[in-house]
């Protein structure tokens, strides 16, 4: 099933249209943007992106996959590869962090908004949402079971980690003291450090 079987829409939004959607909605409310404020954001007519889009709701499905099938991807091939768990669940800390800051608008969005979504994009969202939590479980089971990891509920783990990792997108400064690889770096370090069960070194930077 593609995007355009869900939406009913061309299978690509034009980029000019999903910055603008992903300004409007940060700044105005889900509730509160309109598609004629979106089509003057976006430098054309309410007619033009009518041409593209049917709804606010396909707008913010569009934001929500604009990051998720990279992350999606990445986790999965993380996930399954023969690295160690460490290894793993660093990878997986850091792609996450660092999406969330080049996202940050659309992610910041779809955090905060994605309740409105309703019928099958609300359900493949939800899907998708499930597996990539999965993928954080699975491994930081594998780091249970191996000794790496502290005993636990790997369930309520992924929860926490994801947690902190999505929150990056609602204060990351681009503009700050720190990029958003040295953030992602720190909480890989941090959440690891957690982690790991007591005199495990791995995952250590040198």
């Amino acid at each position: 099933m593609t995007d355009s079987d869900i939406t009913g829409e061309k299978p690509q939004i034009p980029e000019r249209i999903l910055v603008a959607a992903a300004r409007v909605m940060e700044r105005e409310g889900f509730a509160n943007a309109s598609l004629r404020q979106i089509a003057e954001e976006a430098g054309m007519t309410k007619a033009g992106l009518y041409y593209h889009v049917a709804s606010k709701e396909t707008l913010l499905y569009a934001l929500h996959e604009r990051f998720a099938i990279k992350l999606r991807d990445s986790a999965q091939r993380i996930s399954e590869s023969d690295a160690a768990p460490t290894d793993k669940l660093r990878a997986l800390i850091v792609e996450t962090v660092q999406t969330a800051g080049v996202y940050q608008s659309e992610g910041t969005v779809f955090l905060r908004e994605y309740a409105h979504l309703t019928g099958e994009m609300a359900v493949t969202v939800g899907k998708g949402r499930d597996q990539f939590r999965t993928d954080f479980e699975t491994v930081i089971k594998e780091g249970m079971d191996s000794g790496e990891f502290r005993s636990g509920d790997a369930h309520l783990d992924a929860l926490a980690i994801l947690g902190a990792c999505n929150f990056t997108a609602f204060w990351f400064d681009p503009e700050g003291a720190m990029k958003i690889e040295q953030i992602a770096d720190a909480f890989a370090d941090r959440l690891l450090y957690g982690m790991r069960t007591p005199g495990n070194d791995k995952g250590e930077k040198a």
